[in-house]
C-alpha cells in the first residue's frame, strides 16, 4: 500500500472505502455455557463502547559485533478487551456473564456430575473445552451502505477462545440524574482477526 496523498484520499472518502465512525457498532458472542449445556448468543447487541486491547510484538535482547538491539520474538497481548454493556431490568446480559465466570472458574453448579474445571489437567481435560469455540465479533457499521442501509457491516473485529474474566462493579446512585445504568466486562482471549487481515 502506497502512502501517496491521492491513496490516502481515497481510503477516507472513495467510493470503495470511507472514513470509519467510532460510534457506529455492535457486538456479537456466542459462548458455551456449561450449565446449560449449550452455546449462549449476544446478537447485534448495541454496547455502549468498546475498547480494544493493545497488541504489541515482545523482543529479546540480541548482539552481534557489538551492535546490540531488540528482536521480535512473539506476539502478546498487553490489556484485556473491554465492553460496556447497558443494563436492563432483568439484568439477562449481566447475569449471564457472572454465570459463566462460576463456571469457567470451576464452581459447582450440579453436584451430581463432573463439572467443568479448567484449571485441573488431565489426559482428558489438557485444555479448558469450554472456552475453544467462544467467538466474539465487534461488527462495524458504515455511516452509508452501499445499498443505502447505513446499518451495513464493513468489517468486523473477531476474538476467539474469549471469555468473560472480571465484571466491574456496577454503581447505583440514588441523587444521579436518572441516568442509564450500565455495566463494564473485561474479556481474556487467544487471538484477533478482521476481514481483511494480512489484505492490505
Amino acid at each position: 500500500m502506497s502512502l501517496n496523498l491521492t491513496d490516502i484520499k481515497q481510503l477516507l472518502a472513495g467510493q470503495q472505502s470511507k472514513v470509519l465512525r467510532d460510534n457506529r457498532f455492535s457486538v456479537d458472542m456466542s459462548v458455551w455455557n456449561p450449565v446449560q449445556g449449550q452455546y449462549v448468543y449476544i446478537s447485534d447487541y448495541p454496547a455502549i463502547s468498546v475498547s480494544t486491547p493493545t497488541t504489541e510484538i515482545q523482543s529479546m535482547p540480541f548482539e552481534f559485533q557489538n551492535i546490540s538491539l531488540n528482536v521480535p520474538i512473539k506476539r502478546q497481548n498487553s490489556n484485556l478487551l473491554q465492553i460496556s454493556f447497558y443494563a436492563n431490568e432483568s439484568l439477562a446480559v449481566y447475569s449471564t456473564l457472572v454465570s459463566l465466570i462460576k463456571t469457567y472458574g470451576g464452581e459447582a453448579y450440579n453436584f451430581n456430575q463432573n463439572i467443568n474445571q479448567p484449571t485441573v489437567f488431565t489426559a482428558e481435560n489438557m485444555y479448558n473445552t469450554a472456552i475453544r469455540n467462544n467467538v466474539c465479533y465487534v461488527r462495524l457499521k458504515s455511516d452509508q451502505g452501499s445499498s443505502g442501509n447505513s446499518n451495513e457491516n464493513v468489517n468486523y473485529v473477531g476474538y476467539s477462545e474469549i471469555y468473560p474474566r472480571a465484571i466491574i462493579p456496577m454503581d447505583f446512585n440514588s441523587q444521579s440524574s436518572n441516568s442509564l445504568a450500565s455495566f463494564t466486562v473485561l474479556f481474556n482471549y487467544a487471538r484477533t482477526t478482521t476481514r481483511y487481515l494480512g489484505e492490505i
